[in-house]
């Protein structure tokens, strides 16, 4: 009876040890910041808590907004899916828009720190299409908080 006992323990041990499930949590040192948008005046930035909505003819705006953990994990997850603390393809761009949108991610987790930075491109690569997606799946995130929803509308535009 107590091999038998043992023996599912260890069954039990190895298929945990094997399982490809992701965690629960996401790493404790994990922070990114993401300035993105016009000029990028827009910023998310979770070492620090605060988000800055570029209001155009009224300059920008800093509120202070924190994620949950749920949300944290999600983002993660969505990080982990496209790989961005690997070797990312982002050639530089030969195309130049006016006004310029340039993007650059500082990520921080597993104690590993990576800065990425790109601008418009006429043609995207696909690590930088995955980017994109990512970064308006965050700002759908921060965009749907009621501190965020407070802030005034932008007014203008950009020529």
């Amino acid at each position: 009876m107590l091999k038998k006992i043992y023996l599912i323990l260890g069954l039990c041990i190895v298929i945990m040890g094997c399982s490809n499930k992701t965690s629960d949590v996401a790493p404790n040192d994990f922070n990114f910041s993401l300035s993105y948008g016009t000029y990028g005046k827009q910023k998310i930035d979770t070492f620090n808590d605060i988000v800055v909505k570029d209001l155009i003819e009224d300059g920008t705006m800093e509120v202070q907004i924190s994620l949950s953990d749920d949300e944290l994990k999600q983002i993660y997850e969505e990080m982990m899916k496209i790989d961005i603390m690997g070797d990312l393809d982002i050639e530089k761009s030969d195309c130049i828009s006016e006004p310029p949108h340039p993007t650059e991610w500082e990520i921080q987790m597993n104690g590993q720190r990576k800065t990425i930075s790109y601008s418009d491109y006429c043609d995207y690569p696909k690590d930088v299409e995955n980017l994109i997606e990512l970064k308006d799946f965050i700002h759908q995130i921060v965009s749907s908080k009621d501190q965020y929803n407070k802030l005034p509308e932008a007014r203008g535009g950009y020529k």
